[in-house]
This record gives structure tokens, sequence and C-alpha cells, in this order.
């Protein structure tokens, strides 16, 4: 226990705050281990991701904030991090193989060639480096680079083991990549189905292991590869890649529609092949143009994370799959790690997403508890006459199309399925076409569950 002395201490920690999520560190959590003596005061600074920026900078405040305590002599600060995980990813029908991974990071694009693969290797590395457990997930169907990027070019996938497959570790990273199932020689060609269960199977079978990153490296564009990866499990975020040209915003615009529609967070943008510089030279050519990377932020008020150039050395390391390293590119990770974690923290506080749903009354009755421990009681009657699908709501003139007559008096809810981390999937016991068709949003169900509370009160 911490005693008169300890409160003082915690008291003045209590005024440091950190800027990037607007709150003290006492409440936030940073101060771990504390330990106090007749004259010292010994403490960790544990923030909540690797390459924060500001760590130096929490620390020093600290020691200010300690300054006017009387005969505290000694301050002793041990600088540390532990990555939290997004909570969305404690749903219970999130696959085992992920259960021990903390956060999922989409690298994506609206259009193939601006150098997904290599911002992605990058960035893992980056990672990697500064000592987080770090995984890559390569997804691009149309042509994944990866493993030649992390020296794994001659790879094959190969057999599940009890169903499980081991993921491939290079460059102090775990791999899997569907580049692993196929040669140069001999191209695999998917259609979309079988493509989208493969990239389901590489989620659920996997076995991934402890993580504190998972980042997926998607296919250029939006298709169904994009939606069956936002829908399966809860991201943290995405990351949007585009080039310099002033037509980027437009090409990151079909990335970044995609994401919001399914409520999935944009961490930022990086801006890659952001100018030449020769060797042995100083002199910029901006063979791409400029400045559509910072156009696209603006437009869409998103983070800039940075701008990575066109450079011999990091082509070389890309070609023989070796480690680049290079502080730029740390930059641009650290501020990804930042805002990571904002999405991590705000969750966490967020009245609109459910702790709990549970079905009650044999599933006649839907159960929902939310973050701000609110909770709503909706009949699963009124979940399935509210449902949203195309089935139940003409998608032009929003008129619903299904009548309460045509619901069973007597359905229930036999099965609860989040989509995402931003809605969840009913199975009903009615056998019509809409039943178990629509994606329910977070948003929708607590306004359903909000008007069940405003009608229970009006009848009364």
């Amino acid at each position: 226990m911490i005693g008169m002395d300890g409160k003082e201490i915690t008291d003045a920690l209590s005024n440091v705050k950190d800027s990037y999520f607007n709150k003290d560190i006492i409440t936030l959590g940073y101060v771990k281990g504390m330990s106090i003596g007749d004259k010292e005061l010994r403490f960790t600074l544990r923030l909540p991701a690797p390459m924060m920026p500001n760590h130096d900078e929490l620390a020093q405040k600290c020691r200010d904030a300690l300054k006017d305590i009387q005969s505290l002599e000694n301050i002793e600060i041990k600088k540390d991090w532990e990555v939290q995980r997004l909570p969305a990813l404690n749903a219970p029908n999130t696959p085992q193989a992920l259960k021990k991974v903390k956060n999922i990071i989409a690298i994506a694009s609206g259009k193939g060639g601006v150098g997904k693969s290599t911002v992605t290797v990058c960035i893992a590395e980056a990672f990697a480096q500064a000592g987080a457990k770090v995984g890559i997930l390569d997804i691009d169907v149309y042509g994944p680079s990866i493993p030649n990027m992390v020296g794994l070019g001659n790879h094959q996938l190969g057999g599940a083991q009890d169903g499980v497959l081991e993921p491939v570790e290079a460059h102090g990273m775990k791999i899997m990549s569907m580049g692993f199932l196929a040669t140069k020689d001999t191209p695999v060609v998917w259609r979309g189905p079988i493509a989208s269960q493969l990239v389901q199977q590489f989620l659920g079978a996997v076995d991934w292991g402890d993580l504190d990153y998972l980042f997926v490296d998607m296919p250029p564009g939006t298709g169904d590869i994009q939606l069956t990866l936002s829908q399966s499990v809860p991201l943290t975020g995405a990351v949007i890649v585009t080039t310099p040209q002033e037509i980027a915003h437009t090409i990151a615009e079909k990335g970044l529609r995609m994401f919001q529609q399914v409520k999935i967070p944009i961490l930022g943008i990086v801006e890659n092949m952001a100018g030449f510089t020769p060797p042995g030279s100083d002199e910029i050519f901006h063979i791409f143009g400029e400045g559509g990377g910072k156009s696209a932020a603006d437009e869409f008020e998103l983070p800039m994370l940075g701008q990575i150039s066109i450079r011999q050395e990091l082509r070389e390391a890309m070609d023989k799959g070796t480690v680049f390293v290079d502080d730029n590119i740390n930059s641009i990770a650290s501020l990804i790690a930042v805002e990571a974690m904002a999405i991590v923290t705000n969750e966490e506080l967020s009245p609109f997403a459910p702790q709990e749903i549970n079905l009650a009354n044999d599933g006649e009755t839907l159960v929902i508890k939310w973050q701000d421990n609110v909770e709503h009681v909706i009949s699963a009657f009124n979940v399935r006459f509210m449902c949203p699908c195309a089935h139940c709501v003409d998608e032009i003139t929003g008129e619903k199309i299904v009548k309460e007559t045509q619901i069973p008096s007597d359905i229930k809810i036999t099965e609860s399925v989040p989509v995402g981390r931003y809605g969840v999937r009913f199975t009903f016991t009615d056998p019509s076409p809409g039943a178990g068709a629509g994606i329910y949003t977070f948003s929708f169900l607590r306004k359903l569950g909000e008007d069940a509370i405003n009608n229970a009160s009006f009848e009364v």
C-alpha cells in the first residue's frame, strides 16, 4: 500500500498528461512498480506501445512534477512499454489462432503499383527492431511479393499438422503468404470466393502465437478479400499507401471509403515514392510529382504519417531480402503505433462498443451491456422486424418491405455472431429469406435499445 507520501507523489504525477490521449499518466496506468524510500523514488513509466516519440518527454515531465516534493532527493525512472490489446479482439468468435494477437493492422491502397508491400515490410521490420512481436500476413493474391522481400522467395507451404499451419520466421517476424502456395513458374489463379476462403483459413488456422502486431498486406483496390478480412476479425485500423501524384487523393479515396463503410479506423496515410535522390547527390527529383499524399490527408482529415522516397539501398534490400534500417521509416512506424494505441484506448472508453451480447428467455430476448454499463433488453421479434437487409428494407426508398404479420410471434434468436468490429449478424428461427441476412451495426443496435426503453416508458 502507498501511504500519505505515496498520495502526494501520485497527486503530483496526475498533473503529467500524455498529449496524444489528453489524459494524465495515472489515469492511463503508465506508472508501475512504484517504490518509495526515505529520500528516493523508483517507478517504471510503461507506455502502451514501442517507439512512442514522447517517452523521454514524459519522463522529464515526471521529474519536473516531482521537484517540489520535500526530502525527495533521488528519482529513478525506468522506461518500458507493453502493447495493449484491442478490446474487440476479445469477442467469443475471434479465431483461436488469434487469441494471443493484440492488434491487426491492414496496409492497403486504392490501386496497385504504389509499393504497398515494400511499405508493409519496412514498417513491420521497424516494429520488430524495436522489440515488438510482429507477424505479416500477405493476402495479396494478385502479386504476393512479401516472401522475396524477407528472403523466403523459394519457400513453399508444407502440410498442416492437425489442421494448424506454422508461419515461417524471418527477420524476427512470423510470415504467412499466399506466395507460399505456388512457385513463380506455376502460379495459382483463384476466383474471389476461393481467395476469400483462403483468407479465412490463414486467419483461423495459422499458429500466430503471441503477437503485438499482425500486419496484413492487402490486395490493391476494394473487393471480396478486403470485405472478408474486415468482417472476419476486428482490425485496429488501416494504413493507406499512396503516391505523390495530384491524382493520389482519388486513388486513396477508394480504399478509404471501403474502410469507413465497414467502420474500420484509418490510422493515416503514407506517401511512397516521394522523390528520388541519385547516389552521391543531395538533389531531390520529384519524378512522380509531389504533394499528393498530403493533399489526400488534408481532404479526408487524416494524419499524414510520413513520406518514403525512392532510394537505391531500399530497392536493393527488398530485392535481396535483407533488413532495411532507416530513421525516417522508424518515425513513420512510431506514429502508426501512437494512432493504433489511440484507437485501443478510445475503444475501451467508447459507449458504442458492447461489453456483452447475450440471449435470454431461450432466445426470445436479446440483452446488450455496453461499455458505459448501460444495459438494453430487446425482444427477438423487434430485432427481426428491424432487420436492415435488402430483403427487409427497400435500398432506394428506405421503406420497410417486411411486415409484422410475416414474422412468427414466437420467433427466437438462436445465435449472434460479431461482424468485424462494427456489428453483429443474428440467426433466427424464422425461415424467411431476410432472416439472418442483415448486419446490425453497433450504433443501430444502440438506437434499437434506446427506442425499446422509450417505448416501454410511453406504454407505462
